[in-house]
Parts: C-alpha cells; structure tokens; sequence
C-alpha cells in the first residue's frame, strides 16, 4: 500500500497523490511531499524508490529488508535512518517487541517505509491530515513530530515493566514459587532488548544535533536535541530497571533458601527429638537375656510405663532445652 501527503507552496493540502506526480511535485520549491510505503512487495517498492526518487540500490536494498538496528546513513541530498518503535505484551514470551520504520529525508519530501503496523506514525498521519501546520514548518518539523511520536511511545513501556517488576517483588516477598525466576528472566531479556534498540537510536538523534549535514540545515537540527535527551532519560530508567531486576533476583534467591533452610531446620529437630525413642525402643526390643531371667520381670506393667514414660519425656525436654537455645 502506497499513500501520500502534499503540502503545496500555495498552502493547499492534498492526499492520495498519483504516482507519476512525485517526480513533478519533488521539483516544487516550498512543497512538502510525505509518502508513507507500507507491505512487503520488495520489487514494486524498489522500482518505485530507485526509478522516481532516484534512491541508491543499496539504501532501497537496506530499507525494504528488516535486519538492522537504528542508524542514520548519510547519501549526501538525502538522509537514511532506521528508527524502531517499540511495544511491549505481557503474558507472551516475547515481553517487549520492536516494528521497524525506515525514513528516506531530503529536502522537501520524507519517504516511510514499513512492514508491519507503526502506531506513532500513524497519529502524526492523521495529525498532519487535521492541521496543515505540521506540513507547513518542513520536512525537520515533520521528522521531528515522527521522532517525537516513537520516544512518546516508549514511555509506557517502561512503565509498564516497571508494573511488572513491582508485582513481581510483592509475589517473592508473599510465597518464592517456582515460575517466578522464569518471570524475572523474562523481565531481564525484555530490558535488555529494550537498551539493544533504544542505545543506537539514542546516538542516531545524537548524530542528527551534532553532525553536518546537506539536508539538514543547522538551525533545523536542534529540534533533534530534544529528542536526544528523551533518550538519555530513557536508557537512565531502563538501567535502573534492570538494576531492580537484578534486585528481586538476589532476593528471590535469599527467600528461597532461607524457605529451603527453615525446612530442613524443621526436618533435623524432628529427627533429633526421634532418636532417644528409637534408642529406647531398641533397646527394650533387643533380645539378649538368657532362658531362665523371667520375662514377666522385664515384660511387666511397671517396666512398660518406665519405657513411655521414658519415650515422652525426652523429646519434651529436648523440645523446650531446643527453644530455650533459640534453635526452633
């Protein structure tokens, strides 16, 4: 699908353009032309971008296939980034996932490309629809409100993990199961996934300030600043996220064993306090007196009750000297 946006020097907005219009509309001084490129269909989509836009094959090859991570290529009259935005799901394997936008950004004209759905720039399509402004201030104000819109979108996945892990904390302190070293592994992937994209998106904005470029004039790039440092805050909480992971790792650990010590302090007081009655029940159990010694001595009333009285008696001294040393 190939739709597209024209903001005329004249001020006049129009959608849908014909395809053999763009090579007309590029030639315009003042217009803004934004083509939004959305499927997979490789060898349509390259014609398109090489043939009309006279892109390099390379920079079409890159934007119509989905393995890179975020980076900005300079072609000299137009810039090529790769910027990602992010989501995340819980209850799936895969916590936090990332859809690819490719930009092409030239002077008076952006060229989007994406395979899968991207919300943010939705929302700046239909802002540009509703207010000609955003179109109006250029092609830096559009790549800008893009930027802004992908940054915006990260916050709440951030927040959404930082929900995550603080529930997580609540479940350990509560009862250690088993499955929650899985949820803290899946936590720890997602954070670290989420710094594999937002670091290098974070130096392309870094890039787009700093550096020169002929597409982009100097007073157009501090627009760029501002999304540089939403970056910086980003991968700040990300970091201290992934420090709280760690956190709830360590304290899951330590729950568990001192879980695992109180048992096994609970099974060794059991077997003490058995022990001095399978000593005594051994040793009236033994058979080691000779034919003539009358059993009916040793087999007695008397003799039985000194044996339970024996049997009871130990382990409830042994129970109350046990808790008189703190050892229960």
């Amino acid at each position: 699908m190939i739709r597209s946006i024209y903001f005329s020097p004249t001020g006049k907005m129009r959608t849908d353009i014909h395809q053999g219009e763009f090579a007309l509309l590029l030639g315009e001084e003042g217009g803004v032309l934004w083509v939004d490129i959305f499927g997979d269909e490789k060898e349509k989509y390259k014609q398109l971008l090489e043939t009309i836009f006279n892109f390099h094959p390379f920079a079409v090859d890159d934007a119509l296939e989905q393995t890179h991570i975020p980076k900005v290529d300079d072609w000299g009259k137009y810039l090529y980034l790769v910027l990602y935005e992010l989501g995340i799901h819980p209850g799936s394997p895969d916590l936090v996932s990332e859809r690819e936008l490719d930009v092409f950004f030239g002077t008076g004209y952006i060229i989007t490309h994406r395979q899968k759905p991207v919300e943010a720039l939705e929302r700046v399509w239909e802002s540009c629809q509703r207010d000609p402004r955003y179109l109006k201030r250029g092609t830096h104000y559009l790549l800008y409100q893009i930027a802004a819109a992908l940054v915006d979108g990260h916050m709440p996945v951030i927040d959404q993990i930082e929900v995550l892990i603080n529930e997580l904390e609540d479940q350990i302190l509560k009862i250690p199961r088993e499955d929650i070293l899985e949820h803290i592994f899946s936590l720890k992937r997602a954070l670290l996934r989420l710094r594999r994209m937002m670091v290098p998106q974070r130096e392309v904005f870094s890039k787009l300030y700093h550096d020169e470029y002929l597409s982009l004039d100097k007073d157009q790039r501090y627009l760029f600043r501002n999304i540089y440092d939403h970056y910086v805050r980003l991968n700040d909480l990300a970091e201290s996220l992934r420090e709280l992971v760690v956190s709830s790792l360590e304290i899951h650990l330590s729950a568990t064993n001192n879980r695992m010590n109180q048992v096994v302090k609970r099974l060794t007081t059991i077997t003490t306090m058995f022990m001095p009655i399978t000593f005594v029940t051994s040793f009236f159990g033994m058979n080691f007196f000779q034919k003539e010694v009358a059993l009916n001595v040793w087999t007695g009333w008397l003799g039985l009750g000194v044996s339970l009285l024996f049997i009871l008696a130990i382990p409830a001294v042994m129970y109350l000297w046990m808790r008189r040393q703190d050892w229960m």
